[in-house]
């Protein structure tokens, strides 16, 4: 039994690397040729292909492995192999449970990749975007989200922290400001509630706590207020670039934000939407590596050829992004539970793959 473990784990993984290779060579070779023809210096095409590699391979990852499972069953119905693993009382149970083991390979590798490399590869990718901006006065790209879920930025002569910023109310979270001084050290702090945009960069604190003199030898003086109007550099449409900071977290860093973003008011949805999809692009390369599986229980239909795997495969993935990528619509306009949007579509397809097993286990 070893070795028809190891006969049909052999084929899949032989079927996954090609796949992957397949989908490699032509995803490439438009990303560069589009690269070339915009005229981009070549250093610059490849490092852009580099950094984009780990969002393609999560594209790419889920097809590779419906595409495994559909070529190596094919193929072992077509050599009449699998007649013969299951004659040797190889049964349909086992070879579901293998196909389930090498579908946690492709899982737990779509996991890392987008919740680790991904992130990674965007840290990257910020720096070099922010490199090329950084004559722009009012270019906030030096923004960094910190240990502790704040957001840093910093302008010519203050530092400014913030929780959240709320889109919706152009309005700053829990703000701090540290204010330098002409001789470049600190001069005061002011800890706000949060910032309100007026206009004409106009910024109203509330629940505003100062600590005064820091630059001086005495003691800093201490004042707290209601209300208080300052003027800031930037306006709401400078914070917007400040999206893609959050795209540098991994998945337990995104996780913590969230929870920290939730002691606000600020609505979360957009942001659980993008944690939950790590977890769901996984469990989505399980769903599509087992769906074609079913394949075993019909041994000897050798009708069933290239074409028509390849027409099933691009019928199958059309209709499972369309369902998909609709409910994670609903979730984003809140007209549906972000887990049941971003988990709900795989979960069914989960359960219609063990129906079909549970239909056929006695066979």
């Amino acid at each position: 039994m070893y070795l028809i473990s190891k006969l049909l784990a052999k084929e899949w993984f032989k079927a996954l690397f090609k796949s992957l290779i397949v989908l490699f060579l032509l995803i490439s070779i438009g990303d560069i040729i589009n690269g070339f023809l915009q005229n981009y210096p070549v250093n610059k095409i490849f490092i852009q292909y580099i950094l984009k590699m780990p969002d393609l391979m999560g594209k790419m990852l889920p097809i590779s492995g419906l595409l495994a499972s559909l070529f190596a069953i094919g193929k072992l119905k077509n050599q009449a192999e699998l007649m013969a693993i299951l004659a040797a009382g190889f049964s349909a149970t086992k070879i579901y449970r293998l196909f389930f083991l090498c579908s946690l390979f492709i899982g737990i590798l779509q996991f890392v990749n987008l919740g680790h490399v991904l992130p990674l590869a965007n840290k990257v990718k910020r720096a070099e975007f922010e490199k090329s901006r950084k004559n722009e006065s009012k270019y906030l790209a030096r923004s960094k989200i910190g240990e502790a879920g704040l957001i840093w930025y910093k302008t010519e002569n203050y530092f400014t922290s913030f929780k959240a910023f709320d889109a919706k109310k152009n309005q700053l979270k829990e703000v701090t400001i540290y204010f330098i001084s002409n001789s470049h050290k600190l001069d005061s702090i002011y800890r706000a509630r949060s910032a309100q945009f007026i206009e004409n960069n106009k910024w109203q604190l509330k629940d505003i706590k100062i600590i005064h003199s820091l630059e001086n030898t005495e003691f800093p003086k201490f004042t707290t207020a209601k209300n208080l109007y300052i003027e800031l550099d930037e306006a709401p449409s400078d914070f917007n670039q400040f999206e893609s900071d959050i795209t540098t977290l991994n998945f337990f860093e995104l996780k913590r934000f969230i929870s920290r973003l939730e002691e606000t008011d600020i609505n979360t949805t957009e942001y659980q939407v993008m944690f939950y999809e790590k977890a769901s692009l996984a469990l989505i390369c399980i769903i599509f590596t087992l769906i074609p599986v079913s394949g075993i229980y019909n041994p000897n239909r050798r009708s069933q050829g290239l074409g028509k795997s390849i027409v099933f495969t691009l019928l199958f993935t059309i209709f499972f992004w369309l369902l998909h990528s609709g409910a994670i619509s609903l979730a984003n306009h809140e007209k549906l539970p972000v887990a049941i949007a971003t988990l709900g579509i795989p979960i069914i397809f989960g359960v219609y793959i063990y129906g079909i097993f549970y239909k056929n286990k006695k066979l």
